[in-house]
């Protein structure tokens, strides 16, 4: 922790904040302050509720949306720090898990007062699956089997998420995409961790997706 870390009490109570309603959706800190979600996609409700409910996977990249939920008090400008920049880094707003273990977010106002936190735990993934996204942009409830047959004119959206045993964590990996065959074509969806895939004419093709530690592939037959 940063010596900032240690005057959490005394700053809340110079401005008077006292514990707020808090939320129904979301990781709720520690100190009662704030809830904090992934940035989901905006018909999943189910990301939307469980807020922080994982660990992040190691070499992923979590948007986070942080909303103050005490009462009386007028939502302030937010900046992130890391308690332990080797385990959670914060780039851009974003968090970034860097190494296994754990760490202290903090949720900074202005002059540095500290108005909530949140601790993660991030963990290195042992298997990367393939999901479908649906029309809202969340992962359908089970990922994609080695194979999969379409016909011309299909398209989805395709992501990569990291499991640690029966644990899907949190975050987008980043890796390089690439589609062998001219059976279908591949487009950027817009999102670090996921790609759309459109079937053109019969024949085969294969995605193929590699992050720092594994490599992840799916089979597509397009049908005539």
């Amino acid at each position: 922790m940063t010596f900032r870390s240690l005057l959490f009490i005394p700053a809340v109570a110079a401005l008077g904040v006292v514990a707020g309603c808090g939320s129904d959706s979301g990781t709720t800190g520690a100190l009662g302050q704030s809830s904090t979600t992934a940035d989901c996609a905006p018909n999943d409700t189910a990301c939307q509720n469980d807020g922080l409910d994982a660990p992040l996977a190691e070499g992923a990249t979590l948007p986070i949306n942080v909303r103050i939920t005490a009462k009386g008090v007028a939502a302030p400008k937010l900046t992130l720090e890391s308690a332990r920049t080797d385990v959670v880094a914060v780039d851009s707003g974003q968090l970034v898990g860097k190494g296994a273990g754990f760490s202290s977010v903090l949720m900074l106002g202005e002059g540095g007062v500290v108005m909530d936190f949140v601790t993660l735990t991030v963990e290195r993934p042992d298997r990367v699956e393939l999901y479908r996204l649906d029309a809202s942009g969340g992962a359908e409830p089970s990922p994609l089997p080695q194979k999969i047959q379409l016909a011309p004119g299909d398209d989805f959206e395709v992501s990569v998420k990291a499991f640690s045993g029966a644990t899907r964590l949190l975050g987008e990996l980043d890796g390089g995409w690439s589609l062998e065959g001219n059976a279908a074509m591949m487009l950027d969806s817009g999102r670090k961790g996921s790609r759309r895939v459109r079937a053109k004419a019969p024949g085969s093709a294969r995605l193929v997706i590699k992050t720092s530690s594994f490599e992840k592939s799916l089979d597509l037959e397009v049908l005539p």
